[in-house]
């Protein structure tokens, strides 16, 4: 009897050592494909990329392209977004769409812009996300870096808003100004219930950034109904996301996910101490351009 018992309990001790190689070896794989997405291996077995959707901003705001929004920010009570904010002008010799952010009575006021084109990639397809932005303030004519702003909180993202965080949120560009200082990060939302995030901040990836222009890349991946999401900064790689990063993570329910721009004044959340917040005159988000185009893997 006890000859079988440590038999069974050895069957059992390699089974168990198999299983967990076998599941580390699978999140290994997972990994190894999250960092291949955008390589060139991917990139010379994939077809070409075809344009879904762009933007260059030469004109005016297109309302068949973007919903102008009018409401409070999602995490500012003291930030009011009005429609007639967003517009297109020139800005360093360029033809962009500006956000404003400025004091009006007691609150700040600000734009907001959400594409009416959605996406999400199929099986064995992969979307980019790009866009070209800066993020600048001025006092009288005197421009300042945005650094020196306190309580400016321009995004860059993709979201299904309804039902939200259900259908997920990529945070692709994230700006915090802190006077002098400032910070920039990637971030996920998801949950199985409206209104509850299950990642809390498991998903941040804070990034370094400088003053002036920078493009901001979302590549959108699904191979074989495995799905990856890659941040770059002018090129160079930020982020990366699979579900191994957190144990309540779907990305396979990701989408379909509209494109926002907006910039919003405070929080209130504590992320910023609201009596200090300083915009100067005004502070601006400018966009050059976004494009959102798709190929097959």
């Amino acid at each position: 009897m006890k000859t079988i018992t440590k038999t069974i309990s050895l069957l059992l001790l390699i089974t168990f050592i198999f299983a967990c190689e076998n599941e580390t070896s699978q999140n290994t794989v997972e990994e190894n494909l999250g960092d291949i997405a955008v390589s060139d291996e991917i990139a010379q077995k994939a077809g070409p990329w075809t344009r879904q959707f762009t933007d260059n901003f030469d004109n005016t705001v297109s309302t068949s392209k973007w919903e102008r929004t009018n409401r409070r920010d999602y995490n500012s009570n003291n930030c009011e977004y009005v429609s007639g904010n967003p517009r297109v002008t020139n800005f360093d010799n360029r033809s962009c769409l500006e956000l404003s952010a400025y004091r009006y009575s007691n609150r700040y006021r600000s734009g907001h812009v959400k594409s009416r084109f959605s996406f999400k990639p199929n099986r064995n397809e992969q979307y980019r996300v790009s866009a070209s932005i800066k993020l600048i303030a001025k006092q009288g004519s005197n421009y300042k870096g945005f650094a020196q702003t306190y309580g400016a909180w321009p995004a860059f993202w993709t979201v299904k808003e309804q039902n939200w965080p259900t259908g997920g949120e990529i945070d692709i560009m994230e700006g915090y100004s802190f006077g002098n200082s400032s910070h920039f990060a990637s971030n996920l939302f998801y949950g199985t219930s409206t209104g509850q995030n299950l990642l809390e901040t498991n998903a941040e990836r804070r990034y370094p950034n400088s003053e002036g222009w920078h493009t901001y890349d979302l590549y959108w991946t699904n191979i074989n109904g495995n799905v990856y999401l890659d941040i770059l900064v002018d090129g160079n790689k930020v982020a990366n996301y699979y579900n191994g990063i957190d144990s309540d993570l779907r990305l396979q329910n990701f989408g379909p996910h509209n494109v926002i721009f907006n910039l919003n004044v405070g929080s209130d959340t504590g992320i910023f101490d609201n009596s200090r917040i300083n915009l100067f005159s005004r502070t601006y988000m400018y966009v050059d351009y976004v494009h959102v185009d798709k190929r097959s893997l």
